[in-house]
């Protein structure tokens, strides 16, 4: 799924993250498998992204599998989800 210049994804993943309280690793399976939302494979590439950077290195395996089955454009719209959901969550400086 990719989206135009300003659209958001029909799912907010951070918003889907807090309701759920499950690690980024889960949600991206779920998102992967198609369990509980819709297959998605550049939410789940997002959720295996922020996940491998914290240290996990299955999630990191898993965003391999799921990178085999998306084109470069999803990729890099999975990797702009990632760096814009981290970026958010970062702390402000005073």
């Amino acid at each position: 799924m990719i989206l135009a210049e300003g659209d958001a994804p029909s799912i907010v993943p951070g918003d889907l993250a807090e309701l759920a309280d499950r690690p980024a690793r889960e949600l991206g399976t779920l998102y992967a498998a198609g369990r509980v939302v819709p297959r998605d494979l550049v939410a789940a590439h997002m959720w295996f992204n922020i996940a491998a950077l914290k240290g996990d290195r299955d999630a990191a395996h898993r965003r391999q599998e799921v990178a085999a089955e998306m084109s470069k454009d999803e990729i890099a719209q999975a990797l702009g989800w990632a760096r814009a959901w981290l970026d958010a969550q970062a702390p402000v400086a005073l």
